[in-house]
């Protein structure tokens, strides 16, 4: 699954209006207005889905690709790709697995939601947390299972959203165009401002 992320560069049009002096300044400074938005949207699109939902910001970003704007081809755009997340990504309960008679003693719940606090996962037949295999601090080594049917095995990963399906959440991506778009107003302003000082100093000197 895959969700874009684009920057209207619509506003450009106003760096060819108020450089129109500076023909040579023109694409230089309507690339750099794109790209610095490009990146600052990067950076708020982690923050934003995390405020949304409890996974990690390292999480989202390796999801993300950033295709950043040239002075001949003013386009740019983020790329979010990325399969259905495992619960192992989010807070679970119990966060190891039960053994003897307290297997059955608690049921295993799912924080998926920021705001919103742990839910029991009601699957047939029902979860159960278990060793994924991995031996390495820095991987996952539990993770919610449950079985395919009556049998013992086999078993299968329980999944939720994707990362993209996050981003394409109402509040996030709204929120996402709304600072691409105030932040691109705010740097081609930069650009237009610093451009016509950096002119003028020139002639003075």
């Amino acid at each position: 699954m895959a969700r874009d992320i684009f920057v209207d560069t619509k506003q450009l049009n106003r760096i060819a209006i108020e450089l129109k002096n500076l023909d040579n300044q023109i694409p230089g400074a309507a690339s750099s207005a794109v790209n610095r938005t490009l990146d600052f949207v990067y950076t708020r699109i982690g923050r934003l889905v995390t405020q949304e939902y409890a996974i990690k910001v390292s999480d989202v970003k390796k999801t993300m690709t950033k295709y950043k704007a040239s002075k001949t081809i003013l386009s740019a755009k983020i790329i979010s790709k990325g399969h259905t997340l495992s619960l192992a990504h989010f807070p679970f309960s119990p966060k190891k697995p039960m053994t003897g008679g307290r297997r059955k003693a608690k049921a295993v719940k799912v924080k998926i939601k920021r705001q919103e606090g742990y839910k029991t996962i009601k699957t047939n037949p029902l979860p159960f947390v278990a060793f994924t295999g991995a031996k390495s601090a820095d991987k996952t080594q539990f993770n919610v299972f449950k079985r395919e049917g009556s049998s013992r095995l086999p078993i299968k990963v329980l999944r939720t959203l994707s990362i993209p399906q996050m981003i394409t959440n109402v509040n996030v991506s709204d929120q996402i165009q709304k600072l691409a778009q105030e932040k691109l107003m705010e740097r081609i302003q930069h650009e237009i401002e610093w451009r016509l000082d950096k002119a003028a100093q020139k002639v003075k000197e």
